[in-house]
Formats: structure tokens, sequence, C-alpha cells
């Protein structure tokens, strides 16, 4: 990671997901969470999937359901259903 220091505002979601990367310690794991986060949303941004619509042009858009947006949506709900809820990591006090 870079220690470039960046000034913008963030929504509480964003400002949540920026945070929990934080916490994650500089390690090997870090690196591949912070690199798959950012190749999954420059996908979403531009799926450009090589798929055509009817009417001859590329999909461009996740609005679109086309075959590929369809499997990254089935990715991302394996991948869901496999985390850990948090409360399996903090069990409630007695």
């Amino acid at each position: 990671m870079t220690d470039t220091a960046i000034q913008t505002t963030l929504s509480a979601e964003e400002w949540k997901i920026v945070m929990a990367l934080r916490e994650i310690p500089d390690s090997p794991l870090r690196s591949k969470v912070s690199g798959l986060l950012a190749e999954l949303t420059r996908f979403i941004q531009q799926p450009r999937c090589l798929g055509m619509q009817s009417d001859g042009f590329p999909c461009g858009t996740p609005d679109t359901s086309c075959e590929e947006c369809q499997q990254m949506l089935d990715v991302l709900e394996d991948l869901a259903a496999r985390v850990p809820i948090e409360a399996a990591f903090n069990p409630p006090s007695s």
C-alpha cells in the first residue's frame, strides 16, 4: 500500500469498506484482498462482456441480463455464502 494521502468525501458505507481494508494487517492476504477488490470493482464498473445483445452491440452495462453478468452474480452469491457470519467470530457475551 502507498502512503499517499488523499482527501475525499466518502459515504458511511464507503468509509466502512475503507476502514475494514485498513484493519487487515499488512500481509500477503491484505495484498490479495486489495487486488481482488480493485479488479472486482473495475469489472463491475465496465463489464464489457464478449457477448452481443440482440441488436449486435456489446453488453457494456451491468443492467443488461447477459450470461457473463449472471455468472458474476452467481460467483458473488457463492462467495457471500462461504464467508462466515460476523457473529461466528464475536459470539455474544453471557
